[in-house]
């Protein structure tokens, strides 16, 4: 795992400054942008993941510091659950994220479903693009 621009610290649970965006991601943090009609400039926080044969991720939604999310998705499908509070019970959704293709997580999709990915069968890859909410942006003065 890799981010640039800012990284979340959770062993303090703060994020923190990271390497800046390097210019090869500009192209795609652009493109990804455009997609959902959103401003590339806003995402501020990008994370490169690399998931080998068995690798998932459990239940979770990113952290409030952060708001939108465009995540790409690469090699290799992976079923994208989502899951969030019906009474007592869970309402569950699911898509495949094929190769290539991008996804936005915005609103309640965001802020009240949790998702994970189960152990994917074949190496894949993802790069992800966040946005911050007002209360947690960090600084943008880096000096």
């Amino acid at each position: 795992m890799i981010s640039f621009g800012w990284r979340y610290d959770y062993g303090r649970g703060v994020v923190t400054e990271a390497p800046p965006l390097p210019a090869f991601l500009e192209a795609l943090r652009a493109k990804a942008a455009a997609r959902f009609e959103r401003r590339a400039e806003d995402f501020l926080q990008v994370l490169i993941n690399d998931y080998p044969p068995g690798a998932g991720i459990g239940w979770h939604r990113d952290k409030a510091q952060f708001g939108e999310v465009i995540g790409v998705s690469l090699l290799a499908p992976c079923v994208f659950r989502f899951r969030r509070p019906a009474g007592e019970k869970w309402q569950r959704a699911s898509l495949t994220a094929e190769p290539r293709s991008a996804y936005l997580l915005s609103g309640p999709s965001r802020t009240v479903w949790r998702h994970s990915i189960p152990p994917v069968e074949r190496h894949r890859a993802s790069i992800t693009f966040r946005t911050f909410v007002a209360a947690g942006a960090p600084s943008l003065d880096r000096a």
